[in-house]
């Protein structure tokens, strides 16, 4: 369950991200987790960590991006480990069971949304304990 497929990343955002994740991958080495990637788009950091044998949510408000993410998922072979929830992170609360994540992804988020405090909450509840955002 390594990623160490992947190649270097020319954004250093993408790359700081990519930075933390693998730390805390290496941290719950061995297990199969329940990501949550709020956000996740077309899945840059989902299909990866569904290919590493993780599950993952991906919760955005593009039907577009989403749509993306769905196939680029089938076209690695990794539909079954992906879902696609449509929705804003303001309402991450009622898209997705508190308590149901590993791990949440949250990156170039909080500076769109309308109360980044009540996402942070939203994202903090979502996690089980021992799990890291």
């Amino acid at each position: 369950m390594e990623l160490t497929h992947l190649r270097p990343h020319a954004a250093p955002r993408t790359a700081a991200v990519w930075a933390v994740l693998r730390g805390e991958l290496d941290r719950q080495a061995g297990r199969t987790l329940q990501v949550v990637d709020v956000g996740g788009g077309t899945g840059g950091f989902a299909v990866p960590l569904a290919e590493a044998g993780h599950r993952v949510t991906v919760v955005d408000a593009s039907p577009d991006a989403l749509a993306a993410l769905t196939r680029r998922a089938a076209e690695a072979g990794v539909p079954d480990r992906i879902t696609a929830v449509q929705g804003d992170g303001d309402r991450l609360a009622g898209l997705v069971e508190p308590g149901s994540a590993d791990l949440v992804l949250c990156h170039s988020l909080l500076e769109v949304v309308d109360d980044p405090a009540e996402v942070v909450g939203a994202l903090a509840a979502t996690l089980r304990p021992g799990g890291a955002a």
